[in-house]
């Protein structure tokens, strides 16, 4: 809608408008001077223009979404084959009807039209200097169609970023930063597409029939692939939303983690929850709660509390029944919602009416001091005290947790049944958080608790009772000391570097050391190195974070590993300074792998041989083949590791004790990672190891026939699916 536009993005779309209109004007003259095959011509493009824009597929990244159609794969092919001018209409009218038979605003479509025809208009005159004679079948006017469809597209995504920026005001460089990579992998497939649909055209026209099986088998692939995206999604929003109603309750609710959900499952701009308790109103939102009372506003019906947003009426969903109207769900959007969306509104606002009730019914409990109907099927155990320190309510969790049946327990004195000081018990408050106590168990023996504790006073302020929330602690203790022990651990690896940095760049700069050409190279030697290891140190951790966060990308290609090894094992034992056997290099080896991915395992198990093993001990790096497998083993004669570690020797942040109990330095990255990524080239990796005598580690690769590599065939096949799957 118009009245959502800043005016500055309206002066914006006006201006582009105009400059559009120039770029076709200047094309009269030749327009004029057309012949049929001219005006054939532009009905070709403009046709596929608009089947290309209206087979467009978008795909959802955060606030953006990235639209993959095959229109510059036309233009690029009708870059060489027709005049300018013809291919300036073809987009003018390809480009306006294809989105407004997408039901695109206008002004939408008035900015992408005079954006587009600005690009194509650019890349014309590109074209025209760089090939004067253009020819399908000269690779320099493949070049050329490349620089210049370059620029269009450059244009295109600054155009479209700098609009986005507008709107939403955010920075131009986030926003065009965001789909950069998606764009240009769909281009490249594009602009290949192009250059080929023009070949084929010159040489073999016929040929045109078959290129467009591939292009309609990627694209019914890619659009399957974004659907089980977004059904993937939003499954996973569903289930978070279902756990979000489900969770435990709290003394005050907020939904804004659950609204956040539901923004993306409908999808919506934004939603609301409004909340009715007696004159009581609260607004719940993602961005927080407001609240006022109905006297403030006046006796209005339910659904005038709901407001109107940026000229968007909400649609509603009432939470509760006809007896029982505990507010409204507002969802704010353009579009109607669905069928199958008006059911999941429908059913997530009864469970949000479920939650609300539930939070009045558990409050109310706790005034009466009566838990156990609400909490005894919670895994926590709950307990309730009275003032002198007797057990007046027991859940089943706490027969769970210390061995004492509810028969057992009701009456008796905590410090006696739990072995622990009643100060202790009422000392954790709830709002000063959890507080960690060690319990005694009906069998004799002793767990570690996480205690929560509220307290119930009477209408002169004074303590009536207490509920004690107790939960097993020795999961969450272990996972807070692994924290913390990652903390400490990252803190210590990053200052080793940083500290012979700081001391050589500030004796340099008080020149209190030799300033001689071989004394600074000396120097400059060893801060590289140290900033190597920092860098080295703060990839790991940034790997570790995308295999967690399912980011991680591989690129698989043929991968002859010999020359790759050679390489690796020279560059180490330049910087290293260490003995470093390589064998099994002689013949060639092709590996379907990713080379940037197989050095970063390499050099992972590189240096942890040579962290672990003596310095006047050799390593061996060597590579065998077996069962279609390519086998990269790297030995050191170190003192191995014990077997109650191997199974554990690639899980994040274990690192194997030393003798005196202490670990070896490192962050415990290394060998998860390298496990990692083996895995996601489809092979494995292992350990054989005894103590006194060395490890040896080793991963396979997928082998590769050497005459199929040869041929190009497997490095051509996963760059056309990469570029087809883009479009």
């Amino acid at each position: 809608m118009t009245s959502t536009l800043p005016r500055r993005v309206k002066v914006l779309i006006v201006v582009a408008s105009g400059l559009g209109a120039a770029c076709v004007v200047a094309r009269v003259p030749q327009i004029l001077a057309w012949d049929a095959r001219d005006l054939a011509a532009a009905a070709v493009i403009v046709i596929l223009t608009i089947t290309a824009e209206r087979c467009s597929i978008p795909l959802k990244r955060g606030s953006e979404t990235v639209n993959f159609a095959l229109t510059d794969g036309v233009w690029a092919a009708a870059l060489i084959l027709v005049p300018p001018s013809v291919l300036t209409v073809g987009v003018f009218l390809g480009v306006g009807i294809g989105q407004a038979m997408n039901r695109w605003s206008p002004w939408k479509i008035a900015y992408n039209v005079s954006q587009f025809l600005i690009s194509i208009t650019l890349a014309e005159i590109v074209f025209a200097r760089l090939a004067p004679s253009p020819s399908a079948t000269d690779p320099r006017t493949w070049g050329a169609v490349l620089g210049a469809m370059y620029v269009a597209f450059a244009c295109n995504a600054s155009a479209i970023a700098l609009v986005v920026s507008l709107v939403e005001g955010c920075r131009f460089r986030e926003v065009f930063r965001m789909p950069l990579a998606l764009n240009a992998f769909h281009w490249l497939g594009n602009m290949a597409l192009g250059i080929l649909g023009a070949l084929l055209w010159v040489e073999v026209p016929v040929g045109l029939v078959l290129l467009t099986v591939p292009v309609a088998l990627a694209y019914i692939t890619y659009r399957r692939w974004v659907e089980s995206i977004a059904e993937r999604d939003q499954m996973r929003d569903l289930y978070e939303a279902g756990r979000a109603l489900s969770g435990p309750l709290a003394a005050t609710e907020e939904f804004g983690d659950f609204l956040e959900l539901l923004e993306r499952l409908l999808p919506a701009d934004r939603v609301e929850l409004v909340v009715v308790e007696g004159d009581h109103v609260a607004v719940h939102a993602t961005t927080g709660v407001s609240s006022f009372t109905v006297d403030e506003r006046g006796p209005n019906p339910l659904d005038a509390l709901v407001t109107v947003r940026s000229g968007i009426a909400p649609q509603i969903a009432v939470v509760g029944d006809d007896e029982d109207v505990r507010g409204v769900v507002a969802v704010y959007r353009q579009e109607a919602l669905g069928t199958k969306e008006r059911m999941l509104l429908d059913g997530l606002a009864g469970q949000i009416a479920v939650r609300l009730h539930n939070h009045r019914v558990y409050g109310q409990t706790l005034e009466r001091a009566r838990l156990s109907e609400i909490v005894a099927h919670t895994s926590d155990g709950v307990f309730v005290l009275d003032r002198f320190g007797h057990v007046t309510t027991w859940n089943p969790a706490m027969r769970e947790i210390v061995g004492w049946s509810e028969d057992e327990a009701i009456g008796r004195r905590c410090p006696e049944l739990l072995g622990l000081a009643l100060e202790a018990v009422t000392g954790a408050d709830a709002a000063a958080g959890p507080n960690d106590a060690v319990v005694s168990t009906r069998s004799g023996s002793t767990t570690n608790v996480r205690l929560r504790t509220s307290t119930i006073r009477d209408h002169e302020g004074a303590p009536r009772s207490h509920i004690v929330v107790m939960r097993e602690a020795s999961e969450e203790t272990r996972a807070e000391q692994l924290k913390r022990d990652f903390v400490s651990m990252v803190s210590h690896e990053l200052r080793t570097p940083l500290t012979p940095l700081k001391g050589f760049l500030k004796s340099l700069l008080e020149g209190a050391v030799d300033d001689s050409p071989e004394a600074r190279r000396e120097y400059y030697a060893i801060m590289l190195r140290q900033a190597q290891r920092l860098e080295r140190l703060v990839g790991d951790m940034l790997d570790a974070s995308q295999i967690d966060a399912g980011g991680l990308v591989i690129d698989l290609e043929p991968v002859s590993l010999s020359p790759l090894l050679r390489r690796l094992v020279a560059d180490f034992r330049e910087q290293h300074d260490r003995i470093v056997e390589l064998r099994g290099v002689d013949r060639r080896v092709v590996a379907l792998a990713d080379p940037f991915r197989v050095e970063q395992v390499v050099l992972n198990l590189l240096t942890n041989a040579d962290k672990y093993a003596p310095e006047d001990a050799p390593i061996d790096v060597f590579v065998t083949e077996r069962d279609h497998s390519a086998i990269v083993s790297v030995r050191d004669g170190g003192e191995g590791i014990p077997k109650e570690d191997l199974d554990r020797i690639f899980d994040r942040f274990f690192r194997v004790h030393e003798g005196d109990g202490h670990r070896r330095a490192g962050t415990g990255l290394g060998l998860y990672i390298a496990r990692s990524l083996v895995e996601a080239m489809s092979g494995r990796i292992w350990v054989e190891s005894e103590v006194g005598v060395g490890s040896t580690f080793s991963f396979t690769l997928p082998l590769l026939d050497v005459r199929l590599a040869d041929t190009g065939v497997p490095a051509e096949t996963t760059v056309t699916v990469r570029n087809l799957m883009a479009v």
